[in-house]
């Protein structure tokens, strides 16, 4: 990812029933700035960067940094909401993401993000191509 690059955040199964129908596309972002774990001298350094933005703990953004190598933390810019929440039933059936893909990190194509703001209905104002 680099600055500029266009995130379509997903929000996984709520444990209320089947992804297909739980998972959905909640809104688009654009990223600012991307950086490697390495780009900060320790864990305090992380954390001052991250907590007044982030979703996550204190003792979440700690688990990450203490046991995992390859972390990124992504500053983004949150631009619109999905009026409609595209489940991951419809995003397979009618916006053609592959079933087996990981749903976390994807590539759209240009065609898809389309669809997806359109029937998410975003206004295409927003959408600059």
């Amino acid at each position: 990812m680099r600055p500029g690059d266009i995130l379509v955040i997903y929000r996984t199964k709520d444990n209320k029933g089947p992804a297909e129908y739980r998972s959905v596309v909640t809104s688009v972002c654009v990223v600012e700035e991307m950086k490697p774990k390495n780009h900060f001298n320790n864990f305090k350094h992380f954390y001052d960067y991250c907590r007044n933005y982030s979703i996550f703990s204190q003792a979440e953004l700690s688990q990450w940094y203490n046991h995992s190598e390859n972390i990124y933390t992504i500053k983004m810019t949150y631009n619109a909401a999905l009026n409609k929440r595209l489940t991951r039933g419809k995003l397979i059936e009618e916006i053609g993401i592959e079933r087996n893909a990981y749903a976390g990190f994807m590539k759209l194509t240009d065609d898809q993000f389309r669809q997806i703001c359109r029937k998410g209905g975003i206004n295409e104002s927003l959408i600059i191509d």
